[in-house]
């Protein structure tokens, strides 16, 4: 290799690591614009929040689409900071730690509603070959109840597999409810509606597990155990 090649793959990495920090600004701009605008927002309003200009945006980004997929990635994150820690150290009994988690999404989609529906909004739809975006932020959300989850399952002595498909299909009863309940609250309040879906939560783990030969009693303290790799 000669010196110019080397200095040219010097310069090739400082690129790169200058355009990912920058996209992670406009990103982190695009999550304040949208709280700021609701998710409608434009892409002017997101350029703005990051200080350029519009046709800039897209010297960080491959195209709008991109764009969407780094937001809903973002909005990924943000919650799964919140749930990794109501499940790293999980304390007291089932009912307990469904509560909470419980809450703290509930919580997570009530302060955060225009991201959600921005993230819905964007959705690309399935004519166009690609998944639905809100499907892949869903299993990042539930990837830490998986692992925690698969972690039970192995303590157990069966087979972890069915971790994933439980956790995804929890993820969307409590989306689902809480975004119905947004937009249409009725008599229930806020407790009312966790301490619901805790109850229906614990349904469909107690009805899993019993499947297996497992009774489990939902007030008895949790065993101490590490679950998988939420990735």
């Amino acid at each position: 290799m000669t010196g110019n090649d080397g200095a040219g793959d010097g310069r090739a990495t400082r690129w790169a690591g200058q355009r990912a920090k920058r996209r992670a600004e406009i990103v982190a701009a695009a999550l304040d614009a949208i709280k700021a605008h609701g998710p409608g927002v434009s892409t002017e309003q997101i350029a703005a929040g990051a200080g350029i200009a519009r046709t800039r945006l897209y010297r960080h980004f491959d195209d709008a689409d991109d764009l969407y997929d780094a937001v809903a990635q973002g909005a990924a994150q943000a919650i799964i900071e919140r749930m990794v820690l109501t499940f790293a150290s999980p304390r007291g009994s089932a009912q307990d730690l469904i509560t909470k988690s419980v809450r703290t999404y509930v919580a997570w989609l009530i302060e955060n509603h225009a991201l959600y529906q921005y993230v819905v909004l964007r959705t690309v739809d399935a004519v166009s070959g690609r998944d639905p975006l809100i499907v892949d932020v869903r299993a990042a959300i539930s990837a830490p109840m998986r692992s925690l989850l698969a972690g039970y399952l192995g303590v157990f002595g069966q087979d972890p597999a069915i971790a994933d498909p439980i956790a995804f299909g929890i993820t969307g009863l409590v989306e689902s409810a809480t975004n119905r309940w947004l937009a249409h609250p009725g008599p229930l309040d806020l407790d009312a509606l966790v301490g619901n879906l805790s109850g229906w939560v614990w349904g469909v783990l107690d009805a899993a597990l019993r499947n297996l030969g497992i009774q489990m009693d939902p007030t008895a303290p949790l065993p101490e155990v590490a679950g998988e790799s939420p990735a």
